[in-house]
Formats: C-alpha cells, structure tokens, sequence
C-alpha cells in the first residue's frame, strides 16, 4: 500500500475499533510502517485523538528516528 492508502486504512480501522466499542474517547493508538519506496518512518495517530474521527491528511509522520516531520503532533506513546 502507498502513504494514501495507509492514511485511509488507519482511519478505516480507528472508526471500526470506535464503533465496535473497542476504544472510547482519546484511549489508544494506531501506527504503521512506511516502506522505504514511501520515504520511510512511520504513520501515528495524533496525541488526544478519537479513533472514530480520524482524518488522514492530519495523522503525524515521523521519520525512522522518531522525529516528526508532518501532521499534527504524535500520540504522547511515540
């Protein structure tokens, strides 16, 4: 999968996890690893969201070494 489709797949699955009563409010943290095609690093949900109201083009982007290069700040479980 490319970076936009991961963006899309994190948010799919935060709403699912939201609606199936898995995680409440701001509980919680999905992350992936970018392919080195992709630049690398890793996708992280932001500090504070709600995993049933993600939206990609805000979820944080760091690099291999752990700093954030996009998005809003990552989850505080970085």
């Amino acid at each position: 999968m490319n970076e936009a489709q991961l963006r899309d797949e994190i948010c799919r699955v935060g709403q699912s996890l939201f609606n199936r009563g898995y995680v409440h409010a701001t509980a919680g943290n999905i992350s992936v690893r970018l392919e080195t095609s992709e630049g690398g690093g890793f996708l992280i949900t932001p500090t504070d969201a709600c995993l049933g109201f993600l939206d990609p083009a805000r979820l944080a982007r760091v690099d291999a070494s752990g700093q954030q290069v996009g998005g809003d700040r990552a989850s505080k479980t970085l």
